[in-house]
């Protein structure tokens, strides 16, 4: 397991600029306080990255997140991650009563799509991609 360094105040404060406050997922507005920093390129990576000579521990690999994303992100690659949030329709279908119930008496419509996190919608000008 790799040691994370830990975060400067100064740090942690361009890191929540990233995205003027808000979850870079999820878009919702966090306070400085509530930010967790999320590793974009997860750190169960960082040793394939070292040998190639970039350090995932550092400024440009981190974003701001709210706690729930950073939570269910965990360690998966953006990808998975996106993967995972499109499939909760089907999982909620197939796991939960009440979803289902809700359904059919129509109070939830399940609307799947394909997810765009808030950073892709943001990104400063010219930058193409994470």
């Amino acid at each position: 397991m790799v040691k994370r360094r830990k975060l400067t105040k100064a740090e942690r404060l361009v890191v929540y600029n990233k995205m003027d406050g808000h979850c870079a997922y999820c878009g919702t507005e966090i306070t400085l306080r509530q930010m967790q920093v999320d590793h974009l390129i997860p750190m169960e990576f960082y040793e394939a990255y070292m040998a190639l000579g970039q350090d995932l521990d550092q400024l440009d690999n981190f974003l701001p997140a709210c706690r729930s994303c950073n939570n269910y992100k965990h360690t998966l690659t953006l990808e998975k991650f996106r993967d995972a949030l499109e499939r909760m329709p089907d999982v909620l279908i197939r796991d939960s009563v009440t979803y289902r119930n809700a359904v059919r008496f129509g109070l939830v419509t399940p609307t799947p799509h394909p997810v765009v996190f808030y950073f892709e919608k943001h990104l400063p000008e010219g930058e193409e991609g994470a």
